[in-house]
């Protein structure tokens, strides 16, 4: 079996999990794939933002952060961590406009290239994928929301706190010791935590050591977990919601 077949098929698997595509039948879902083109780009790589007028990318596997840098200071904040499942440009394909950013591949990216005009006609051919954009764009729309509130009204302990707190999966026992696992952030950079809530480096790594010395939070090889979950609620604003 060729790699692009492979991937396809591997794609179909991931995709009815995720809640854009999930609810279409099987076989046009396959024959949506069928139309697209596979995609890979290296760790680091960084992507030109200008393909967004003409492209749509669905991520298969991976991680991309879509960061904003400011010219003059080179600070970068990151709009959005995609996963599996998320289309990047977002933007460009709702007013086709050039989206002015810098999408990085924190991992190896396995993505599938559409056009923006195939993709827009999907949401006409096929009423359950519309049915579910508008949801997805909500979803994307309130992270921006809660980004910028965030921004504005809490400290970095919070916003640390609540960031950990939103990836936070079901307690699990490892090596008897109880820990609460966290996905898509598990292993990121202080740098690229201090991008994902505003704020700089140094500050992150000042709020993460505190938070493993009140042994609140453990990070071992570079992959973070949680040990006292209500602890954590307490330093975010869980409590306050």
């Amino acid at each position: 079996m060729k790699e692009d077949q492979r991937l396809l098929l591997r794609a179909f698997d991931v995709l009815r999990d995720v809640s854009l595509f999930r609810f279409l039948d099987a076989e046009v879902l396959q024959s949506m794939l069928a139309e697209c083109t596979p995609w890979h780009w290296e760790k680091t790589d960084t992507i030109d933002y200008r393909t967004g007028t003409q492209y749509c990318y669905i991520i298969v596997s991976g991680r991309l952060k879509v960061t904003q840098v400011d010219p003059n200071t080179g600070r970068s904040i990151a709009l959005f961590l995609l996963k599996e499942g998320d289309l990047y440009d977002l933007f460009s394909l709702l007013d086709d406009k050039e989206h002015v950013s810098f999408p990085i591949a924190l991992d190896p990216v396995t993505a599938l290239r559409i056009p923006v005009k195939r993709m827009r006609e999907w949401m006409c051919e096929y009423p359950k994928f519309n049915a579910m954009f508008l949801p997805y764009l909500g979803a994307k729309m309130r992270e921006l929301e809660s980004f910028s509130e965030s921004v504005v009204f809490h400290d970095t302990l919070t916003r640390i706190s609540n960031l950990i707190l939103k990836h936070v999966l079901p307690k699990e026992v490892v090596k008897d010791e109880h820990y609460y696992p966290v996905s898509l952030i598990n292993n990121l950079s202080h740098e690229s935590l201090s991008e994902l809530i505003g704020s700089v480096r140094s500050v992150v790594s000042t709020q993460m050591h505190k938070l493993k010395d009140e042994e609140i939070i453990i990070s071992k090889r570079g992959h973070l977990a949680v040990k006292d979950l209500e602890k954590l609620m307490k330093k975010s604003d869980f409590f306050n919601e």
